[in-house]
């Protein structure tokens, strides 16, 4: 895998999150909420990417960039699937996202401070994963439609399970892969990046369906 091939992939995961935020803010009072939030996670994907670059070019610790961007996100996402849900279980997902919070700052701080923080992207996963595994026993539960294709959130859920659920072996394995086996992150990161771009086009999948609902309620 050359760094080439590696940037082109990462940088096509980013636009493709671009044209989903663009998406996501069309016609903003006519959308429901959790797509709304879906668009601030989706920008702050973006600047992500690049204020990683940013901190590269400064030649600053540049795993800040991903940590911060998971301290800010993390929240987002308990939203989405508050408001997904029905607004239940407000205690759950507001402490969930404090506890979060908390830890990944002392991990940056005082665990991981110039490593990956794979810890803080092994918990992220665990819990994003177990939303998405209880969306789909509300969706089961409930059938809020005849036409689950057609719900935008079956969507982005799927688009999360398997975008964490994919990453989680190698958030596990980070520390491993590097400290002991001094193996080239560029690899494993490729593939981190391939899932983001099947994320990518399965959240944009879910707002043209949205905004297909808008103009066809029906």
């Amino acid at each position: 895998m050359s760094l080439q091939r590696f940037l082109l992939i990462a940088d096509f995961q980013t636009f493709l999150f671009a044209i989903g935020a663009i998406l996501s803010f069309i016609k903003p009072r006519a959308r429901q909420y959790y797509i709304i939030l879906l668009g601030f996670t989706l920008i702050t994907s973006v600047a992500g990417d690049f204020s990683s670059v940013l901190l590269k070019t400064l030649k600053l610790n540049v795993n800040y960039a991903p940590t911060l961007y998971c301290i800010a996100v993390f929240p987002i996402i308990s939203g989405i699937y508050y408001n997904a849900l029905g607004r239940q279980h407000k205690k759950i997902f507001i402490w969930a996202s404090i506890l979060f919070v908390l830890f990944a700052i002392r991990n940056m701080l005082f665990v991981q401070q110039t490593a990956i923080n794979s810890y803080t992207l092994i918990l992220e996963s665990i819990v994003v994963i177990i939303y998405s595994l209880y969306y789909f026993y509300w969706l089961l539960k409930e059938l809020p439609t005849a036409q689950l294709q057609r719900l935008p959130m079956f969507w982005i859920n799927s688009a999360y399970i398997i975008y964490f659920s994919g990453n989680l072996f190698l958030f596990v394995f980070t520390s491993y892969l590097v400290n002991v086996l001094n193996n080239n992150l560029l690899v494993y990161w490729t593939l981190h990046n391939v899932l983001g771009i099947i994320e990518g086009l399965m959240i944009i999948v879910a707002l043209w369906m949205d905004l297909r609902n808008i103009k066809s309620p029906s």
